[in-house]
């Protein structure tokens, strides 16, 4: 996903998990925080968020669900309530709230000017800060699940491989493989993306 030298995060996932923390709590001492982000990304926020503050946790019924098996398997997320229930209509007249989106949840395209909004996401990310300011109540947080350039790298060595195919779906396999073969002398080769209906080839 992050396979050219080009992408490069001056920072760790620890401070960009700290800084998301730290904008969310703001912002709900001000009115509804919207989270926005993929799946495992939306139930690292969850789990970062519970232990921070008392503010209600609305979540599509999908995605309690999804969270449900979570928390069921150890991950200490705390208290969800499923959207278009009473008790999720009482929550969000009464109070501050946390609304989650994720995968198949669809965002509001003009949501309350009360709102803020952050996305949580490495895309388009700058190299040396985590959060970057779209107004005064959009943000985009770099939260990733993925590696960056030099954390793949790292990954790469560590395994002991000896030959390397690196996924080219998204058009960075060539770089990458360019530069573990010239950073750390291993053979690397982009994967050759083609279609086919059989199982195993390509």
């Amino acid at each position: 996903t992050y396979g050219t030298p080009e992408s490069i995060r001056n920072y760790s996932q620890e401070e960009a998990e700290e800084r998301f923390v730290e904008l969310a709590v703001s912002r709900i001492k001000r009115g509804p925080v919207f989270v926005k982000a993929h799946r495992g990304t939306i139930q690292r926020a969850l789990h970062l968020l519970s232990s921070e503050t008392s503010a209600p946790m609305i979540c599509s019924p999908r995605l309690c669900r999804e969270i449900a098996v979570y928390q069921e398997f150890g991950t200490p997320i705390g208290v969800v309530v499923p959207s278009g229930t009473s008790d999720a209509t009482a929550m969000m007249a009464s109070a501050p709230y946390f609304r989650f989106y994720s995968k198949g949840d669809r965002f509001p395209i003009d949501p309350p000017p009360t709102v803020s909004s952050i996305t949580l996401s490495a895309f388009m990310a700058s190299r040396d800060d985590p959060v970057m300011t779209y107004s005064d109540a959009a943000y985009r947080v770099a939260l990733s699940n993925h590696a960056d350039f030099k954390g793949t790298l790292d990954y790469v060595k560590a395994t002991g491989a000896t030959h390397v195919i690196a996924d080219n779906t998204r058009g960075k396999g060539i770089d990458l493989a360019n530069e573990v073969t010239r950073q750390l002398g291993i053979a690397a080769r982009p994967s050759a993306n083609y279609h086919t209906h059989a199982w195993g080839d390509g």
